[in-house]
């Protein structure tokens, strides 16, 4: 009767699966737009508070340390209630913190609600990918790249609308309003998540360390969360001062990254479910290999964008499928997995840039970008061996 009830069970999730990737494409959409909204409010809250650069940098590392305990603390937490309440309870929380910021009299208070802030987005961000995982795996073919895609389309969204908006409203209402919209969406489909059951653990665990297999996703999620973020603080200075390029020139380099690796992404599941995870993450990291050598040519501006753009492409996949690897554990592990490759890679983005900055410091920022590319090299020598064939 146990198996009968448990095959009954896994057959109904099946049947909701397609359903959960709705709200799960949703839940990715909400998390990118809400950053993407408070991006737009940086500069005004910069001018409200009269904030020095570096003291601005204090308070958006407090929306980093927000983060990351949060993620730590996060996989614990997925698997005692599961991680469809906890999306749910972290996008509420997430949406209305974000009017709060603009709202601040002074720095301290606005360091203690970016805190706030960044826990909640961060625990989302690692809730949402968990169910993710556990979706693909009901609905039998990946999905988790094009989960990521919707992310970098939220958060075009929620930069583009949120600088229109801004334009004719104070940030508080702007924030107020987005937000309020976002939830809308999210909670019209939340219905549709997996129940909270479907990956809770019968005998939920602490604080762990993670195996060997996931400390080498977590470390290759690392390298390229890194090599993200050093072209994001980096490549219009590369373009600027290095090649000489004019300042709308300096600032497509992101941008034309940014744009191939939304459009890799939502054509990653497929390619995934032809070619396999493994191969997906080889490919990808020798083409963003390729990518930064043609940026480091010495072409010229032009040439070095379309480097920067191949880069994005190449990169595209490699953090949704390791993040779908970590997902691929055993049933109660793998909301723990998840978290600390979150972690681990949302460390690459906050230390990454700084010590490329460094070594730009005793070099030159094109010397920091041989490096990120000899990271792709390593990243594609470890792929096999750290994803799974059904990653």
């Amino acid at each position: 009767m146990q198996t009968a009830t448990q095959d009954f069970t896994i057959r109904e999730f099946a049947d909701r699966a397609p359903g959960a990737r709705l709200a799960s494409l949703t839940a990715f959409f909400v998390n990118g737009s809400v950053f993407g909204v408070w991006a737009t409010q940086i500069p005004a809250i910069k001018d409200h508070l009269d904030l020095s650069p570096g003291v601005l940098g204090v308070a958006l590392l407090c929306l980093a340390a927000g983060a990351l305990t949060a993620m730590v603390g996060s996989g614990p937490l997925l698997g005692r209630v599961g991680s469809a309440p906890v999306i749910r309870i972290t996008a509420l929380f997430f949406a209305l913190i974000l009017p709060l910021p603009a709202l601040m009299p002074d720095l301290l208070s606005l360091c203690a609600v970016l805190f706030l802030f960044g826990a909640a987005g961060g625990t989302m961000d690692v809730a949402m990918n968990a169910h993710g995982a556990l979706v693909e795996r009901h609905l039998g073919r990946p999905i988790m790249s094009s989960l990521h895609g919707m992310w970098s389309l939220g958060g075009l969204f929620g930069a583009g609308v949120g600088g229109l908006l801004l334009q004719v409203l104070p940030p508080p209402v702007q924030a107020s309003i987005l937000a309020a919209a976002l939830l809308l969406l999210f909670f019209a489909l939340h219905r549709r998540f997996l129940p909270g059951s479907a990956d809770q653990q019968a005998e939920p665990s602490g604080l762990a360390l993670p195996d060997r297999g996931t400390l080498l996703l977590g470390a290759l999620t690392f390298l390229a969360f890194m090599s993200e973020g050093a072209i994001l603080d980096w490549s219009a200075v590369y373009l600027r001062e290095d090649l000489g390029g004019a300042a709308s020139i300096a600032a497509l380099g992101f941008a034309v990254f940014s744009g191939a690796m939304a459009v890799g992404r939502f054509c990653g599941d497929r390619l995934r479910q032809r070619f396999g995870g493994p191969v997906l993450v080889r490919a990808g990291a020798v083409l963003a290999f390729a990518g930064l050598a043609v940026a480091l040519t010495g072409g010229g501006p032009v040439v070095a964008v379309a480097g920067f753009g191949l880069t994005g492409l190449g990169l595209s996949n490699v953090v949704p499928v390791l993040f779908s690897a970590a997902g691929a554990k055993a049933e109660g592990e793998a909301g723990q997995a998840i978290a600390a490759v979150a972690t681990l890679g949302y460390a690459g983005v906050l230390t990454g840039p700084a010590l490329l900055g460094f070594v730009a410091e005793a070099s030159t920022v094109g010397f920091s970008f041989a490096l990120v590319a000899a990271l792709a090299l390593v990243i594609a020598a470890a792929s096999s061996r750290a994803v799974a064939q059904r990653g």
